[in-house]
């Protein structure tokens, strides 16, 4: 009878037994917030706990734990994310000179953000309501890019036309607030008033004429 070779001892070994695969740790935690994002866009925050979670991204509960401590790191990671590309995105647009332009470019941004992040605005909304989201917590994320946001903030102020309507935090709570109240009530205009993604659309160009308006010295055309 021919002795086993090691290959094919190998051959034979169950799949379950080898050695579980390294994983690159930048990858698992992208694949963590994604699998998040999918479900908070499906069942909102307080719709799906960490072992579901794991399922969905194909790790283990106590992987989840040990990047992020808990659901509550987790969403806050999620908010995170979303927030500095959004911040990045803008910042593109001031270097690039465009900030105050007509079109408003950085309105659409903050629109078109949320427009395809359904779970965001809920997220939000759910953290601002349940203590989630604090000023204490704000500070504390934005700490890494303080000297990049204050610098962004100036060159803002040095390129806002002048004597504008009104001042430059006021016009972005006002976006805020216009752009997390819509997609909170988004889901009951669709399943009350047909609203539609070209409702969207109007929707979004008619903030970007308000908000472009409101910037602008008064008696500026737009």
């Amino acid at each position: 009878m021919p002795k086993s070779t090691n290959a094919d001892r190998r051959a034979r070994t169950p799949s379950s037994t080898r050695p579980p695969r390294r994983r690159n740790r930048e990858q698992t935690i992208t694949d963590i917030l994604d699998a998040a994002e999918a479900l908070l866009d499906r069942k909102g925050p307080d719709g799906f706990g960490l072992a579901e979670l794991g399922r969905e991204a194909g790790v283990s509960f106590g992987l989840i734990h040990h990047y992020f401590g808990g659901k509550n790191g987790l969403l806050r990671a999620v908010l995170q994310r979303t927030l500095r590309a959004m911040g990045r995105e803008i910042q593109r647009i001031q270097e690039a000179g465009h900030f105050w332009d007509p079109g408003a470019p950085a309105v659409r941004v903050v629109f078109d953000t949320f427009a395809t992040k359904p779970g965001f605005a809920r997220l939000m909304g759910w953290g601002l309501l349940t203590g989630l989201l604090t000023a204490e917590e704000v500070s504390k994320d934005s700490e890494p890019d303080r000297a990049a946001l204050d610098a962004m903030i100036e060159k803002m102020r040095e390129g806002m036309p002048s004597a504008p309507r009104l001042d430059a935090a006021v016009l972005t709570t006002l976006l805020m607030s216009a752009v997390l109240g819509f997609n909170l009530l988004r889901p009951l205009l669709v399943e009350t008033r047909g609203w539609t993604a070209r409702s969207d659309d109007i929707l979004r160009d008619q903030l970007v004429r308000a908000m472009g308006a409101l910037s602008r010295p008064r008696g500026t055309a737009f």
